[in-house]
């Protein structure tokens, strides 16, 4: 009976059904009586049934209770938005999204700083899923609800089309002017468009999802048979694999609905390149001036949104040149009453490019390779862009100060008045006090740091009380002397590759860096663009070589490297020495590719550093005469924690803060996920003394501190957390 009973459990055991359970058959004892032929033996639970039956409860219980309606609070114009005072993702208080990106470098001579571009790539850098060939819907740019039913000041009133409302924005194709090869980006083709809808709500609600929840199943479960919700019996899937009893599965739950919107368009552009651009409408950017006038628009839900279809080219039909394209930028978006559609001129005085780096060659360098050469690393001085929208004749002001990492003022400039005429006369500044100040004697921090932080804040407005937009009046450039070397500015305009027409050929690129002493290289950080279908997440050699009179000589590292793309915006990837090393006087880096592979590498086009690129593709290396800079960087200095992306990405809270510089609030900005969670936010000087602690608001107050640097710190209880810098001016 014994042998019996264990061939029985030994069958059990063996069951494939049982295995795929993973169910366990434990046997506590086997008691062999002498009267008796029983025993008795334990096995785990098939399933707990009160837990079971408690959560059928709690589903039956909230079923069809929870209908989530999604709910943008209505915004009151004026509507304005020129993308100076922050990049990246477009402000919330004024947009719904992550689409589109907000920049300082994609556009050509933009009316003021800063723009936003439309282009081929999602809120994470990656050519959209669909992309293709042919034109595709790409990106969106859609304003909050916008209250046009009424004005509450200086007298609450209703609006209507007599009220002379109108909008009005720039715009301009993307791809750059001048030679192919000095372009900034890339121009949308015919088939491409950029396109204005307008919006009004018709008091319906629509369904926009429906929230997906994992459940369990208690019945067996065939391929095409249909499993309802148990949150909702309305709802079902059907199945496209067969289940058993206590399986799960994710079914959907609760409408996730929104207000319906009606949209119409009520403007469009077709795709061109600059020069055409240029040549059919003499400027650089194109102001569209649009009167609102139907009625249906003037009520409290009115929305509009840009909206831009792309085409992903292949050039040869090599798909490793499928990344970003077809770019759109846009600029000073208006929408107020009492608007003329004549009237053209903006009342603003306003600063058009950001001067950048204090460095002559870098725009970030160690802070040990900088504090002992600084006469020969400075640059002598800044060129500044400064425009006068106005249609008449103002008095300006121009200066700039230096600060440190405690807000203290270590170097200024002064550039006094001068007389700025109107833009559409005679364009720039060009008084030299104001539009090519000198650099100023700057006292540099004396310590021995690893890391230092410098910032230079630009300031050009109108005299006396000032225009009526400060936003644009101020550029501000972070000056990084961290662990790394970097000719870049940290964003792409386009890619880099090195290609060979005959498969078997190595393909190799470098980019050359001196050192001013020896120092031990870590790793190596390289942006690498995101291409369609990711054809360019293969492995390659990343390698290191020496100088050869201005060419790259003899190998001193060498590495198969395997690609772990970061899902942030524009993301640099850190691949690192397996064995750190020292290196001295002039290097270069970068990488070696076979079997017909090409690498496609970020390459900032607004720093021109062909001059330090060299690429092989026969054996013999050549200079690079494309303008700009691909986007690598040499790790340098002590020991860190080696961190990997996706480690980076898992206990990282995704935050953004602005302004920043700022003055008397800070504004915290999370995901409506994030929102959702007890967020917990911490303030600190720069001496590590914690000076505030609440959970999280969306704004703080900084009225009770002092000028200087700071440092805000947001945790969730779940080992997440953000650390962000940022300076009260004065």
């Amino acid at each position: 009976m014994y042998r019996l009973i264990e061939q029985q459990i030994r069958k059990l055991m063996k069951s494939s059904s049982l295995k795929r359970r993973h169910f366990i058959i434990m046997i506590a004892c086997i008691c062999v009586l002498q009267t008796s032929y029983g025993q008795e033996f334990l096995t785990g639970l098939y399933k707990n049934e009160i837990i079971e039956n408690a959560y059928m409860q709690h589903l039956l219980k909230n079923r069809h209770k929870s209908t989530v309606l999604i709910y943008h609070e209505p915004i009151l114009i004026p509507f304005i938005d020129d993308f100076s005072n922050y990049t990246g993702y477009p402000d919330t208080a004024l947009w719904i999204g992550r689409q589109a990106f907000v920049n300082q470098s994609f556009a050509v001579n933009p009316p003021t700083i800063g723009c936003v571009t439309l282009d081929a790539l999602n809120e994470k850098g990656q050519v959209y899923e669909h992309a293709s060939i042919y034109p595709f819907g790409a990106d969106t740019l859609l304003s909050k609800p916008i209250r046009l039913d009424s004005i509450f000041s200086p007298i609450p009133r209703s609006l209507a089309p007599a009220d002379s409302v109108a909008f009005y924005f720039f715009y301009q194709p993307g791809g750059g002017d001048g030679k192919p090869w000095e372009k900034l980006g890339d121009a949308p083709e015919k088939g491409d468009s950029l396109i204005l809808e307008f919006g009004y709500q018709n008091g319906n609600t629509t369904l926009l999802y429906y929230t997906m929840e994992w459940m369990y199943l208690n019945d067996t479960v065939n391929i095409g048979d249909t499993i309802y919700s148990y949150c909702n019996p309305t709802l079902f899937v059907i199945s496209e694999q067969p289940y058993l009893p206590g399986d799960s599965v994710e079914l959907p739950c609760d409408s996730v609905t929104a207000m319906e919107t009606i949209w119409e368009q009520v403007w469009s552009s077709p795709g061109m390149s600059l020069k055409s651009f240029m040549e059919e409408f003499g400027v650089y950017f194109r102001q569209i001036k649009i009167p609102i006038t139907d009625t249906k628009y003037f009520n409290r839900g009115f929305q509009f949104r840009f909206r831009n279809y792309a085409s992903i080219e292949f050039e040869n039909n090599n798909p490793y040149y499928g990344s970003n394209v077809d770019f759109w930028n846009i600029d000073y978006v208006r929408l107020d009453r009492a608007l003329m559609v004549q009237d053209s001129a903006i009342d603003d005085i306003a600063i058009v490019n950001n001067p950048g780096s204090i460095l002559e060659k870098y725009t970030a360098m160690p802070w040990n390779q900088f504090k002992d050469n600084q006469s020969s690393e400075l640059k002598t001085g800044f060129n500044l862009k400064l425009t006068n929208l106005y249609n008449q004749t103002k008095n300006t002001i121009y200066a700039y100060d230096v600060l440190d990492d405690g807000g203290n003022i270590i170097g200024q400039y002064s550039g006094g008045t001068q007389n700025l005429d109107p833009f559409s006369l005679v364009g720039y500044q060009t008084s030299p006090v104001h539009a090519m100040p000198s650099l100023t004697s700057i006292t540099f921090p004396n310590n021995t740091n690893d890391s230092v932080e410098i910032l230079i804040q630009h300031v050009f407005k109108e005299g006396g009380s000032g225009d009526k937009n400060p936003k644009n009046d101020t550029a501000t450039y972070l000056q990084k002397f961290y662990n790394y070397f970097a000719y870049d500015d940290g964003t792409p305009e386009a890619g880099y590759l090195v290609t060979s027409s005959v498969a078997s050929k190595q393909t190799s690129m470098g980019l050359g860096f001196t050192l001013n002493k020896p120092d031990t290289l870590r790793a190596i950080d390289i942006y690498v663009n995101h291409t369609m279908n990711d054809v360019s997440a293969f492995d390659f050699t990343l390698t290191v070589w020496a100088d050869n009179n201005g060419m790259p000589g003899r190998e001193l590292y060498t590495s198969l490297v395997q690609q772990e793309f970061s899902n942030q915006l524009y993301g640099f990837q850190r691949f690192y020495i397996d064995n750190p090393f020292v290196v001295s006087g002039k290097i270069y880096i970068g990488y070696q590719t076979t079997g017909g592979k090409f690498l496609n590498v970020g390459f900032d086009q607004n720093n021109d550093n062909s001059k330090y690129v060299a690429y092989r593709t026969n054996g013999v290396w050549s200079s690079s005469f494309m303008f700009g800079t691909p986007m690598l960087r040499p790790v340098l200095g002590k020991e860190f924690e080696r961190t990997s992306i996706s480690q980076k990405e898992t206990t990282t809270l995704e935050v953004k803060i602005y302004p920043n510089p700022a003055k008397d609030k800070l504004f915290i900005e999370l995901s409506p996920e994030l929102q959702q969670e007890n967020i917990m936010t911490s303030i600190y000087s720069v001496t590590g003394q914690k000076i505030y602690e609440n959970p999280y608001t969306p704004e703080i107050s900084l009225s009770n501190y002092v000028p200087g640097f700071y440092i805000l710190r947001l945790t969730d209880g779940k080992e997440r957390s953000s650390i962000r810098k940022f300076l009260i001016s004065k």
